[in-house]
């Protein structure tokens, strides 16, 4: 999130910062007036959820989990686990406690049972993010699996924010390219991300003909993509 609000408070200003040294060059292109773009509300809030889903279960209700092996689901209904394999159904009520949240992802202390009407214990879920930004749940009171991975969404238009517009006109490069390119990399590596917010930010390394520019997605690990394009070829990449 520091990096998210380093790269918005960047785009808020007027700012031209050359470095020459090695026929590399970095440009901070920054405009203002820079009106907003379709969809950015949408992406600010859904980075937002992908930010709070990290520090309460209650925030994770509604979602779907699947175990490692495939063969168990697991729903999050408000106030319950329910979990399937095949035929069976195993459900196990949760009132929460005490949420702890850390770098990883939250700890919370809930009170569970087997019906609405018998005694609670106590109980301890974790949920982490893992490398490729989907979440992993797990805990001790869970019946059918010891652990559960959040089911990846259905694949969606990836929403761009920022006047990537000048970009690609300083580039001489298509937008829809550029959109093209960071759909590719958001598909194979951050499925879970749903907009990618350009970080005002320009790289231009003139020995070698190349510029790039950072992207910060809206996955829960605010993944940072590196787009270069190639003044050549009109190659573009992402990593």
């Amino acid at each position: 999130m520091e990096r998210k609000s380093k790269a918005m408070a960047a785009l808020a200003c007027v700012a031209l910062l050359v470095l020459i040294g090695a026929g590399c060059a970095r440009c901070t292109m920054v405009h203002s007036g820079q009106q907003d773009q379709p969809g950015q509300e949408q992406g600010e809030t859904a980075s937002d959820d992908a930010e709070e889903a990290k520090d309460s279960l209650e925030k994770l209700l509604g979602t779907k989990w699947t175990s490692q092996d495939g063969k168990s689901a697991m729903s999050i209904v408000n106030g319950a686990f329910v979990e399937r394999s095949g035929d069976e159904e195993k459900i196990t009520y949760w009132t929460p406690e005490k949420s702890t949240s850390d770098e990883s992802g939250f700890s919370e202390s809930i009170w569970v049972s087997d019906s609405l009407t018998s005694t609670q214990s106590p109980s301890t879920i974790r949920v982490d993010i893992a490398g490729d930004g989907s979440l992993v749940i797990a805990c001790d009171s869970f019946k059918l699996a010891a652990s559960y991975t959040i089911d990846a969404p259905e694949s969606v238009e990836l929403g761009i924010t920022g006047n990537v517009g000048y970009l690609a006109s300083l580039t001489g490069i298509d937008q829809a390219k550029i959109a093209e390119c960071l759909q590719g990399y958001v598909t194979a590596k951050c499925p879970y991300a749903k907009t990618a917010s350009w970080d005002g930010e320009i790289y231009i390394d003139a020995s070698n003909d190349r510029t790039s520019s950072t992207f910060t997605l809206d996955d829960p690990n605010a993944t940072i993509v590196t787009v270069t394009i190639d003044g050549k070829t009109g190659k573009i990449s992402a990593m």
